[in-house]
């Protein structure tokens, strides 16, 4: 498969399960990947808290849960719910290609 120019690979499409989350090291940084249905969502895949592997945190209603201090993070747009301060999770766009999910190269945030 020829990678399109300005993405990378970073997992097989039929490795992610829908409500599942995995995570994949690109770049030297932690990337939560997760299926909803047809779309596949990129976050920073560790708390911004104590830098947990938010991968083995629970997703619970669009919300994703870390696993040491229970803080939550909106799917949707990375957004820390109440009863914490933290800043949001960085989120990354993604692409689909011959049965591959694709990043940004380089890795860089969506505004």
């Amino acid at each position: 498969m020829q990678t399109p120019a300005g993405w990378q690979f970073a997992m097989r499409l039929e490795t992610l399960t829908d409500g599942v989350a995995k995570d994949v090291l690109i770049a030297r940084q932690l990337v939560l990947l997760l299926r909803e249905g047809g779309e596949v969502l990129a976050l920073q895949g560790s708390c911004p808290h104590q830098f947990a592997r938010l991968a083995q945190g629970s997703i619970v209603k669009g919300w994703i849960e870390c696993p040491h201090h229970r803080a939550r993070f909106r799917l949707s747009d990375g957004i820390c719910g109440s009863g914490w301060k933290l800043p949001p999770l960085k989120r990354y766009a993604t692409k689909l290609h011959e049965g591959v999910v694709l990043l940004p190269d380089p890795l860089v945030p969506l505004p």
